[in-house]
This record gives structure tokens, sequence and C-alpha cells, in this order.
């Protein structure tokens, strides 16, 4: 209940407003604030200027009744305030047509006394307050308070609405929080939650007033930026401005605690004008996919939505569907890339490349469809493939020292990853002594903890491991030491300019330094000249693959192969 109410009477009756105000005074003293009006038109104006706690309205108004003013001010002005109807006569049928109307009280003025119309005046004021509360909750996100994904439709319904009165562009930024899920993860909810709590503010204080900010949920944000501009030129320029003073407010350290949380943002924005067709869904989905352009340029960054990216999508999408058939159908196979000794030039092992045939377009590029799998969550069915595959065709390379196996981040840290590797190894009776997980520096670096824990225990089965892709990312060499890592690969990408950069051959020398400093075998990947392998040799590398050594290969050509150098 308020302490000081705000009570408008709408009476015309001068001796019932005597009576009424003097059962106030009686109930309230002087802790209320009282007004008075003689019609319904007066009343309404009054109601519309004045926020009031609390209206008490005769049923007979002159030429109007009570029951107008009731249905006026829910339907037209849609105020969240109580209306309590008074009336001379005790009559079932008025009850009901005022309750229908939205009234929430109904009392008979013969029976009013300071006591009742208190009682009623309160109820009525908690009643109120409570649906606001219930109504709040639904259209709200209960942890910071803004305006959820319910209200984010109804306000683009409304800008979408006014849109037939004038042509002016419109903006939605889609956020999502750049490393969130890590800060979330390791340190806790309550920190994660206090981590939001604080971005909102700072969302606050990088937009205007009439922006308005929701929460999707999780660490996605939506700032809709309403009929900016006439012209599409000035809508984006004002759009990309608010883009960088909220990546510039967020990208400052947040200090949760004692601890300074680094986190970024990657935006997405879309514009739409009352010449679109486009609704609320779609606005929102063309924002989303604008976002993940963000996130793939490298995050921390803003991209527009253009209608281009819209094909871009359905592509995407009817790869993926043609993928998810595929594992279902099982339209892969295996090759295998030698790897041979830079000294002898005698095999030490090969490394599994899965390849896509598929059965109209044939073979199709891993470069396609692996970050298909990786953004789909198919990636989890298609590493079993490969694994079960390497382990089934094992058997065949008797003479073969290993084969290598990619595993991919999302794989590796799958809460039942080692199970299902376990399983594998005893459907298809398959040694691990011969076999070597490939893992990335993604791979490793997204939960350092679990990397360990999960490598020991495949150590523990007779699994070796390989760092792939080394070089390209940000691995710690503390990390580097803690983990048993058996082999470490340069990544082709500073080997194919070995011998033309020098800050190449420099980065590939220290790689080569570095392992074996930490006593780890050395691969160069990529090797496709004469040049190169001589390079990787000098520098005293152990191995190298890549195609001047030979293409990925079949299983029977692989063997083939092997037997040719052996018997050379």
């Amino acid at each position: 209940m308020v302490a000081y109410p705000k009570i408008l009477l709408v009476e015309d009756d001068e001796d019932d407003v005597f009576m009424t105000k003097g059962y106030l005074d009686d109930s309230f003293g002087k802790s209320y604030f009282f007004e008075h009006a003689s019609n319904v038109p007066d009343a309404l104006n009054r109601a519309n200027e004045c926020a009031y706690d609390v209206f008490l309205v005769d049923y007979r108004l002159g030429a109007d009744n009570g029951i107008d003013f009731v249905r006026s001010i829910n339907q037209d002005l849609k105020l969240m305030v109580p209306v309590i109807l008074l009336t001379g006569q005790n009559d079932r049928e008025i009850d009901i047509r005022a309750m229908e109307a939205g009234a929430t009280d109904y009392l008979v003025k013969q029976n009013i006394d300071a006591h009742s119309l208190e009682r009623a005046i309160r109820y009525s004021i908690k009643q109120k307050q409570s649906e606001e509360h219930i109504q709040f909750l639904a259209y709200h996100d209960a942890l910071t308070s803004l305006p959820n994904r319910a209200l984010l439709l109804d306000r683009l319904k409304s800008t979408l609405a006014r849109f037939t009165r004038n042509q002016h562009h419109s903006a939605l930024l889609f956020l999502d929080l750049d490393n969130f899920k890590t800060i979330n993860d390791s340190l806790g909810h309550s920190v994660g939650d206090s981590l939001l709590i604080e971005v909102t503010r700072r969302l606050n204080g990088a937009t205007r007033e009439e922006d308005s900010i929701f929460r999707l949920g999780g660490d996605e944000f939506i700032i809709l930026l309403p009929e900016i501009s006439e012209i599409s030129e000035e809508t984006a320029i004002r759009a990309q401005r608010v883009a960088e003073r909220i990546m510039k407010s967020i990208n400052h350290p947040i200090i949760v605690g004692k601890e300074p949380l680094h986190i970024g943002t990657s935006i997405g924005i879309t514009l739409f004008a009352g010449s679109d067709t486009a609704t609320p869904d779609t606005i929102l989905k063309h924002a989303d996919t604008a976002m993940y352009e963000a996130k793939a340029a490298g995050k921390n960054t803003a991209r527009f939505f253009q209608h281009e990216m819209e094909s871009t999508v359905k592509s995407k999408l009817a790869l993926e569907n043609e993928l998810r058939k595929a594992i279902s159908e099982n339209q892969f196979e295996l090759l295998y890339q030698p790897q041979v000794c830079v000294n002898t030039g005698k095999m030490i092992g090969a490394e599994a490349l899965v390849r896509w045939i598929h059965p109209e377009n044939g073979m199709i590029s891993p470069v396609l469809f692996i970050p298909s799998a990786e953004q789909s969550g198919l990636i989890h069915s298609l590493g079993e493939i490969v694994f079960r595959t390497a382990c089934k065709e094992l058997p065949n390379f008797k003479d073969i020292p290993r084969i290598s196996v990619n595993i991919s981040a999302k794989q590796f840290h799958a809460p039942d990853f080692v199970k299902k590797i376990e399983c594998i190894l005893n459907e298809c009776d398959a040694s691990p002594e011969n076999l070597e997980l490939e893992l990335t520096e993604s791979a490793m670096l997204a939960d350092i903890e679990d990397t360990a824990v999960k490598m020991k225990k495949f150590r523990d089965m007779g699994f070796t491991f390989a760092l792939d892709d080394f070089g390209t990312g940000y691995s710690s060499l503390t990390y580097l030491k803690k983990l048993p890592f058996d082999v470490l690969k340069i990544d082709r990408s500073f080997i194919t300019d070995i011998i033309e950069s020098p800050e190449h051959a420099g980065i590939a020398t220290a790689v080569i330094a570095l392992g074996k400093a930490l006593n780890l075998s050395i691969v160069g990947e990529g090797v496709e000249t004469a040049d190169h392998l001589q390079f990787l040799k000098n520098e005293g590398a152990n191995s190298a693959q890549g195609y001047y050594i030979s293409r990925p290969i079949s299983a029977t050509d692989l063997i083939a192969w092997h037997n040719q150098r052996v018997a050379c």
C-alpha cells in the first residue's frame, strides 16, 4: 500500500462528495491527496494528466455513467489504476457489468462507512500492485529488469505499425558477449550474474532515453533504435556509432569482487523501414545473422545485415541438412597422408583425413563441411564415424607405427567423450598404442583443467598426443609444459612461405627449438617442395608430411606406398 494515496472522486452530487470526503478524512487523516471531478470528460482529462492511485466513481453521472469511465480507463488510456464503483442501489447486473468493464470493487453507498471505504481502497491498490508485478515479470528479465523477448516483439510490432504514417528507418542491434561462457563456467554463475548487471548499466549509459534495451536471455541483448531518419545511410551511421560506443564501454575491465574481467561483444545490425514487408521475427533473424558474421570476423566487432547474407544462410542450412543425411548414411571415407622421417625418408605414421563422398556432387572439401559440423553440433557424430573407421582399418597397418586422428575441441570436451572412445576401442578390438590423437590449440585452451584430466586418462590407455597447427593461436608455454604432448606440428601456413619469408622461417626455427627443449617430436605440415623438406632437415625437425611426399591416399594405396618405400 502506498503511504500517501492520490484519490480522484468522480461524483456529481455535492452531498455525496461531502460524505465521501468525510469518510476519507476519518480513514487517512491528512495522509492522502484528494481531487474531485463532477463528470466523465473532466475526470478522464485529470486521469491523463495526474498519476492517481485509485478512482472512486459514482455509477450515475448525469448523461454518463461510471461504467463508461471504467471502460475508458482500462481500454483507451490503459491505466493500471484501480476503480471502485459507487452506486445508490444494490443491483447484481450493475455489479457484473462493472467487473466486466474492469472495475476492481463495487460498493453500495448506503452500506459505506469510513472503515469499509478504507478497506476497499487499500485492497484495490494492493491488488493492482500485485497485477502490475505479475505483468512486469511476464515482460521483463528477472536479473536485469530489462524488457524481455515478449516485450521486444510487441515493441517491434508497434514500430512497424507506425510505419504506415512515416517512412523513417529504424535499427536493431543484436549483442552477444564474447567470452562470457568461459567466465560463467569457470568463476560461477554469481560472478556471471554480476557481470550481466554491470553490462546492463553500461548499455544504459551508451544509449539514449528513447532507445530501448532488451535481454533475450543468457548473454544476448537487443538495442532498438526507433525511427532515426528517412535516409538509410544516416540510420546506418547512427547505428554504427551506437555500436562503437557500446563496444568501447564493454571493453573496459569489469571488476567483480577483486577480479578484473575482460569481455567484448559481437554486434549484428539490421535496418528496417516502412517500405519493408518484414515481420518482427524476420528483423530479429536478420540481426542474429549479422551478429554471427561479427563472430566469424574475429569477435568484438559489428556487422550489418546484407540481403546477400540470407542466401548464404540458406546455403549453410541446406549444407547442414545434407550433412545430417550423410552422417546417417555414412557417406564418408578416410584418406591417409603419410608422415616420413626427414633424414631417412622412412614412413613413421600417417594422418587420417575424412572425405565426404556425396552421391550426386562427388567429393566435398572438408573446408566446407567441417565448419558446418562444428557450428551445428554434428561434429560429435562425424567424429565418432572417423575414429571408428580408423580403428576398423588399423589392423591393415601392422607395419605403420602410428595413425593420427584429429579430435575437435567440442568432441574432446564433451562429458562422455572418454567413455565413447573406450566403447569404440572395445567394439573394434583396437589397440590405442598405435593411435595418436591430434588436438588443436583451441581444444587445449577451451578448458585447461578438463584437458589435463582427459589427456591423462587417454595416456593411461596407451594413446599419444600431437598438438596440431601450433603457432596459429595463443598457447602459453606454461600450458604446453603441463600437458603431456608427444608431438608438435608446425602449421602449414608457416611452411608454405618458409623459403621466401624470413619471418615464417624464424617462427618455424623457434618452434623446432621449443620442441627440442620440451623433448617433443616435431612434424612439419604442408611440405610441397624439396626446399621445404631440406629446411626442416637442416633445422632439426623429426618428420614431415605434405604433397611433396604424398597426397592423402586410400588405406589400400597407403599400404602399397609403404611397401614400396620399404622395398627401396
